[in-house]
Parts: structure tokens; C-alpha cells; sequence
């Protein structure tokens, strides 16, 4: 499944779901169900391995905005369907870059990538 809107790209194996829409501010839901997830970043120091693993997450909430000139976004990763059950969340410039989310035997792999 692929989600586009503005410069906002996401290419993944799982379901995404437009969950809140109120004027400019759209927030996206992708059920995991429970999966252990491995985040990948670009540019991690050498020191760290290429991953950070969170375990038993069932969902990813993806908030941003449609206003002109605004490329950031806020990623939740929850462990229950309410934002107090985030894990961990970051916010991350979708200008140049995309999320890519995809289904593997073990979990699921989150990472992002450059736009081509």
C-alpha cells in the first residue's frame, strides 16, 4: 500500500488508515498487531548498531499537517490504540525522505529512506 499526500510518502505492507481529520492536522493509524518492531535510521554513530528494537508494538500513529511549507510529522509507536500508550515517538521531516514499513517473518521493519 502506498500513501501520498503533499511531500508526505508511505510505502507499506500493512493497512493505513486516515483516523483523525480536523482542518489541517490529519493523524494516520497502521495496525501491527502486537509485532516486535526494528526501526532502521540513516546515519546512526558508529558506536550503535543499525537498529533500535521495541517490542510489542500494535500500532503506529503518524501525525502531520497539510499547511503549505510544513514537512514535519510526529511518529507514535504505541503499545495500545490511546497516544498514552506511546513507547517512543520522534518527529521526522518527510521533505526529502519517505517511511517505508514492511512485513517480516519475526516483526516488522520501519525504516527511512531518501526520496529519488
Amino acid at each position: 500500500m502506498e500513501y501520498r499526500n503533499g511531500n508526505l510518502l508511505i510505502k507499506s505492507d500493512y493497512e493505513i488508515k486516515p483516523f483523525m481529520e480536523e482542518e489541517a492536522d490529519i493523524d494516520l493509524f497502521i495496525p501491527l498487531g502486537n509485532r516486535t518492531l526494528n526501526l532502521y535510521l540513516e546515519g546512526m554513530p558508529q558506536y550503535m548498531d543499525n537498529r533500535i528494537q521495541l517490542l510489542d508494538i500494535r500500532s503506529v500513529l503518524i501525525r502531520f499537517t497539510t499547511e503549505e511549507n510544513n514537512n514535519l510529522c510526529t511518529i507514535h509507536f504505541l503499545r495500545n490504540i490511546d497516544l498514552r500508550s506511546t513507547v517512543m515517538n520522534l518527529v521526522f521531516n518527510y521533505e526529502n525522505h519517505y517511511i517505508n514499513i514492511k512485513e517480516e517473518d519475526y516483526g516488522v521493519q520501519f525504516s527511512i529512506g531518501k526520496k529519488s
